[in-house]
């Protein structure tokens, strides 16, 4: 995916397609998935869709669950959970290092 996800820097990919992608290529579901499986699937897309619309604290809320939910998203979920925590703190002017 060559394209920026739409938002405020975006100019032609509408606001979402990151978030379909990323479920698209990293989230395929493999055989025997289990419900918080896919609970944690749906919570992390949720989280990264938040994200986009620049509503950090929904965002921090969905990645924190979806890492709780299957230790095999951790790593991504904590990754947006850790984005969210960095765009606030820019927010309120604290340096970010």
């Amino acid at each position: 995916m060559s394209d920026r996800s739409g938002g405020s820097k975006g100019t032609d990919v509408p606001p979402g397609t990151f978030g379909r992608w990323f479920l698209d290529e990293e989230l395929k579901p493999g055989a025997g998935m289990g419900i918080a499986a896919e609970r944690a699937e749906y919570h992390l897309c949720r989280a990264i869709a938040n994200l986009e619309r620049g509503m950090l604290r929904e965002a921090l809320d969905d990645a924190n669950t979806a890492a709780h939910l299957d230790a095999s998203l951790r790593a991504r979920a904590l990754i947006v959970a850790r984005i969210c925590i960095q765009r606030e703190m820019e927010e309120l002017g604290v340096p970010v290092r």
